[in-house]
C-alpha cells in the first residue's frame, strides 16, 4: 500500500483516539496521538519547575526534548520523553489542569506540528487532535472529522472512568465537556474546526465498527 496520511480531528470524546487506534491495526498504519505529545512537554514542565504559570515561556530544552511513540500490535500506544516512558504518567489529573497554557503556547504547537510533520514522512499513518486538517496537515489524504452529542460523549467518558475504578458525577463530566468545547473552538491557535473537505461523521448513533468500516472504506478508495 502506498505511503498515506489520514488526519482525524474531533471534540473531546468522541472516540477518535480509540477509532484511529483500531483502522491503525486494520489498514497497517502507524497511530499517532497528538495529544499524548502536548501531555508530555506539560508533564516536562511541571518535572522541571514544580508549576506551570502565564508567564511560561517555551526554552531550547524544551526544543531538545526527544519525544519517541511506539505503536504496537495490540493497539496499546507508548510515548516517551527523553528515553522514560510517560504513558501512564501523563494521564495523571495534574497534566489536565495544566496542559492549557502549553497547548496554547505558539512555539510549542511549531515545535509539536514539526515533529508530527517529520514522523508522517516516514511513513503511512493516521493522527487525531483538533488542528490536524486543519492546520499541521492540510494536504491530508484523508480528513475526518469525527463527532457525537454532548450527552453521548459524556456517556462514553462515564464508561471510561468507571473502568478504572472512579466514580465521576455525570452531570460534572457534561459540564466539562461542554466548557472544553467552547475552550477548543476558542483557541488562539490550532482551534478545533472541521475543514471544509473533511469527511464529518457524527457517532452519536453509530457504534465503533460502523465508525472503523466508515473510515476503512475511505481508505480503500485512495
Amino acid at each position: 500500500m502506498k505511503k498515506i496520511l489520514v488526519a482525524v480531528d474531533g471534540p473531546a470524546g468522541s472516540g477518535k483516539s480509540s477509532v484511529s487506534k483500531r483502522v491503525a491495526i486494520d489498514r497497517g498504519l502507524k497511530y499517532i496521538d497528538s495529544g499524548a505529545l502536548y501531555r508530555s512537554i506539560t508533564w516536562f514542565v511541571l518535572e522541571r519547575d514544580g508549576a506551570i504559570t502565564d508567564e511560561f515561556v517555551f526554552s531550547n530544552d524544551i526544543a531538545g526534548l526527544n519525544i519517541v511513540q511506539d505503536f504496537l500490535a495490540d493497539g496499546s500506544s507508548r510515548t516517551f520523553v527523553n528515553n522514560c516512558d510517560v504513558t501512564d504518567l501523563i494521564r495523571d489529573e495534574i497534566i489536565a489542569k495544566n496542559i492549557g497554557i502549553i497547548s496554547d503556547n505558539r512555539e510549542v504547537r511549531d515545535f509539536v506540528n514539526c515533529l508530527l510533520r517529520k514522523w508522517a514522512k516516514e511513513e503511512s499513518v493516521i493522527i487525531d487532535g483538533r488542528d490536524i486538517g486543519s492546520v499541521v496537515f492540510p494536504d491530508a489524504d484523508i480528513k475526518i472529522y469525527l463527532d457525537a452529542s454532548i450527552e453521548k460523549r459524556a456517556e462514553r467518558r462515564m464508561k471510561e472512568y468507571l473502568e478504572t475504578g472512579k466514580n465521576v458525577d455525570e452531570k460534572v463530566i457534561k459540564n466539562q465537556i461542554i466548557q472544553r468545547d467552547e475552550q477548543d473552538k476558542n483557541r488562539p491557535f490550532g482551534a478545533l474546526v472541521c475543514s471544509d473537505d473533511a469527511v464529518y461523521i457524527d457517532s452519536s448513533t453509530m457504534n465503533m465498527e460502523e465508525v472503523i468500516y466508515r473510515i476503512r472504506e475511505l481508505i480503500k478508495k485512495l
